[in-house]
Parts: C-alpha cells; sequence; structure tokens
C-alpha cells in the first residue's frame, strides 16, 4: 500500500467542500429503427463527496444509461443528451473526449458488471492495471508495476506478484472481479460507479466484494454510485437510496427513511420480491406483475399503473410529479396514492425536479 500512496495524491481537505456531481434535468435519448427512446428521462440528483448512493431498479429502468451517462461513455451517433452533468468544475454532457480522457480514471472510475468483457482477454493483469498509472501519474515501468502488485494486494488476491502476470481467463470470476475494482482504483477517483458489480457471483463472494468496495471507499474519500436490481444490498451500504422505473426517478430518500417509510408501490414491490434467507427453503419467490413499459411508446400517465395495485383512473391518465414528503423534504417520491398515510396528507412540489 506505501508504494501507491507515495506515487498517488489523495484530496485535500480544502478540496472536499461542496457537491461532488450534479446532475440536473437529464435526458438521453437513443435513435431506433422503431423511433426514440429515451432511457433517462428529466433525471436529477447531487452526491456529496464521500457519499453512496444506491441506484436500483429493473433491469430497462435506465440504470446503468444514467451510470454511462455519467461517466460518459456513451455513443456519439444515434445518442442525444440534453440537461447537465457537472463533475466538479467539468460538464460532461457535450464534452469533448480529450476532456473525458483527462477525467476517465483519473477522477471518475468504473467497475462493469461482466470482468469477463470489460478485461482485454489477451492482456496481462499487470499491463491492464499500469496503463492508466503510466497514463495519469509520472510513475515509470517499475514504479507501475509495484502499485499493480499493492492494488492487487489491497483487493485481497492472494500472491499478487505472481498473479499480475497471469491473463484474466486464468482467475476466478471473484478474483477477476477483484481485478476489475484494482483497475478503477489505480489513480485514486474521486467517485466510483459501481454498475451491478455482483452479478453472476455466489453470495459468499458477493458480500466480500461488496465488504471490499466498502472498506476502500472509507480509506479513499471516495463517492460511490452503486447500481443494482437489489435492494437488499443497498440497505446497509449506502446513504441515500434512488429508486429508477422507466427513465425516471420515482423515490429518493436516504436509506434509513426510505426502508422505514417507503412511499412508491413499486419500490415497495421491489423490496417483496428480494429473497429472504429467513424463508423456507423452495418458497416461491414473488415477482412483480406484468411488464415494464415501452420507452418508445410510454403511457401517459404514471408508467408503472398498469402494475400497481393501487392505480386509479388519474394514475393512469396524469403522470405524478416528484413531490416532497410533508414530514421529510429530503424525501422525494412519485405517487398520486403514496403509501404512507403521512405522505398523503400534505406535500409539495419538488423545486427543479420533473
Amino acid at each position: 500500500m506505501s508504494n501507491e500512496q507515495s506515487s498517488i495524491a489523495f484530496p485535500s481537505t480544502e478540496e472536499l467542500s461542496g457537491p461532488l456531481l450534479r446532475v440536473k434535468d437529464l435526458r438521453t435519448t437513443f435513435s431506433t429503427p422503431r423511433g426514440s427512446l429515451t432511457a433517462v428521462d428529466g433525471v436529477s440528483f447531487e452526491l456529496g463527496r464521500g457519499e453512496t448512493l444506491g441506484i436500483v431498479g429493473e433491469s430497462g429502468s435506465g440504470k446503468t444509461v444514467l451510470a454511462r451517462s455519467v461517466m460518459g461513455l456513451l455513443p456519439r451517433s444515434n445518442t442525444t443528451q440534453t440537461g447537465s452533468i457537472l463533475f466538479e468544475e467539468t460538464e460532461i454532457v457535450g464534452a469533448q473526449e480529450a476532456t473525458l480522457r483527462e477525467i476517465w480514471g483519473a477522477k471518475i472510475a468504473m467497475v462493469f458488471q461482466d470482468p469477463m468483457t470489460s478485461l482485454n482477454p489477451v492482456v496481462r493483469i499487470q499491463r491492464q492495471i499500469t496503463e492508466s498509472l503510466r497514463l495519469h501519474t509520472s510513475m515509470d515501468r517499475a514504479e507501475a508495476k509495484a502499485t499493480a502488485i499493492s492494488l492487487l494486494s489491497q483487493v485481497g488476491i492472494p500472491s499478487p506478484a505472481e498473479r499480475v502476470r497471469a491473463y484474466p481467463f486464468q482467475l476466478s470470476g471473484g478474483m477477476r472481479q477483484r481485478v476489475t475494482i484494482a483497475i478503477a482504483l489505480a489513480c485514486s477517483p474521486r467517485l466510483l460507479l459501481a454498475d451491478e458489480p455482483t452479478t453472476g457471483l455466489d453470495v459468499t463472494v458477493q458480500a466480500q466484494i461488496l465488504d471490499l468496495l466498502s472498506s476502500l471507499q472509507s480509506a479513499r474519500q471516495m463517492a460511490v454510485i452503486l447500481v443494482t436490481h437489489d435492494l437488499g444490498v443497498v440497505a446497509t451500504r449506502t446513504d441515500r437510496i434512488a429508486v429508477m422505473y422507466a427513465g425516471h426517478i420515482v423515490e429518493m430518500a436516504s436509506t434509513k427513511r426510505l426502508f422505514a417509510s417507503m412511499a412508491m408501490p413499486y419500490t415497495q414491490a421491489l423490496l417483496r420480491s428480494t429473497p429472504r434467507i429467513s424463508q423456507p427453503s423452495h418458497t416461491r419467490l414473488i415477482a412483480i406483475d406484468g411488464r415494464p413499459p415501452d420507452l418508445i411508446n410510454p403511457p401517459s400517465g404514471c408508467a408503472f399503473a398498469p402494475r400497481c395495485t393501487y392505480a386509479t383512473d388519474q394514475c393512469r391518465s396524469e403522470r405524478p410529479p416528484l413531490r416532497t414528503a410533508a414530514e421529510d423534504p429530503t424525501h422525494l417520491f412519485a405517487c398520486w396514492n403514496p403509501l404512507q398515510t403521512g405522505n398523503a396528507g400534505s406535500i409539495t412540489t419538488a423545486k427543479g425536479e420533473n
């Protein structure tokens, strides 16, 4: 660890003030043969330095597109973006590739869902880690190699001096995911985006990976956006949770508040569909009835209305705005019939939200 810390500077206390990331009215639209598909529609949020935000939703809810939008990784052809993604003082929306290359790895990094596709199968681990070190720092080859070995040790890979010479196919799934984390953390980024980092791993390895991310975040003063479909994953590992559906944030609150007083029926449905260790073996899983909406032809009202047991005619005809709970102005939700009676009694429209 000493090799890396002596070569890479961590943020100073003077730099740690104000939000690290500001996303305002972000819309990401793809041109398809069937028409325009808006995968992220009017999303706004802020992320503080050192904060962990969970982005939760089903497949197709827009959470991965949101993460890739923040990273600036979406293809430029057939993609349209409006709104603002302000990382520190850099605007990501519309930024030139040269600007993004200065940020990638050095300030913002991403742990991708499938390490077998994110790692180059014909390049040794050492080179995949040292590439960004050589690009963003003044390290020579020997220093970069020593730092790569140190990083592998930090992420819990045994015999790192030997593993650094391995190819990805020579490692297990859990070890490959640890390598992707080492690559992402090589230059001590300020923001780490983790997109379903435990997909395809067994439960024990999942817990190890999530524990590793938490400990490294604390040591490195990073902000983290954790993308997942599982509310159980974010329950004990995030400060706030944003629930996405059909490209919109439909509920956002502190983690403690969300689980204590969730307002959206969709959030409740996600929680009910989460398997529990306390359940007997072979217990039938609870699925959310119906299918997510077609985002090329979205419904005129609430996108969740066709699947919601609480839906009314108003839900099916009018899209609910994102509003604040009367007893907690940091709790936002978009529902005409919120679950909590206290929320339903007195609500106000959230400023700056759609």
